[in-house]
């Protein structure tokens, strides 16, 4: 006869709380992860004054699953030209994109016409209505222009490693007509695709 008022115990459930940890090497996109066995022991009593314990133990098992989907963050860098007096000569200057993306995932960088949406080696810095004429490019010799799909061959394409990439942005303004004092400036959007 079972312990107590003679019937038996209900049944308990119990929730078992995971979490995936961060600050851990990045893992391949599309990897799946399992777990192993988790034991879970019970006792029981059978005579009615409830002191003499019996019991026994089971074993059972759940699996624990984790999906790594693709996934990339970017950050850039600003470009400042700095302040100039005359424009009679190549101005250069460099700033960054930073892509972070699973290992394994392929990714190309883009970077649109600026406000004025213009063409990659010919973007606007504007202030009213005058401009200032720049490029962005890929390569430290200013040859490799940067910019969209609009543009065969002008964007970036690289493959995420778990680690921040840092990619430079090669900016330059070349000679022109110095337009009145001020300060110029552009917005361009940078789109990484993945």
């Amino acid at each position: 006869m079972p312990c107590g008022n003679g019937r038996l115990p209900p049944r308990l459930d119990f929730t078992v709380y995971g979490a995936v940890l961060g600050s851990q090497p990045a893992a391949t996109t599309g990897t799946n992860f399992s777990g192993s066995h988790a034991p879970f022991r019970y006792r029981y009593t059978t005579n009615s004054n409830c002191n003499a314990a019996q019991g026994t133990s089971a074993t059972t098992s759940f699996s624990v699953n984790a999906n790594v989907a693709a996934n990339c963050l970017v950050a850039v860098e600003n470009i400042d030209v700095s302040t100039k007096r005359i424009l009679n000569a190549n101005v250069d200057a460099t700033g960054s994109i930073t892509a972070t993306c699973t290992p394994g995932t392929t990714y190309t960088i883009s970077l649109n016409g600026g406000t004025t949406n213009s063409a990659p080696m010919a973007r606007k810095m504007s202030r009213g209505a005058e401009t200032v004429t720049y490029g962005l490019y890929k390569d430290v010799a200013r040859s490799q222009p940067w910019g969209d799909a609009t543009t065969p061959g002008s964007t970036v394409a690289g493959t995420g490693s778990g680690e921040a990439q840092v990619l430079t942005v090669y900016g330059r303004v070349p000679p022109q007509d110095t337009p009145n004092p001020g300060t110029y400036t552009d917005t361009v959007v940078v789109t990484l695709t993945y």
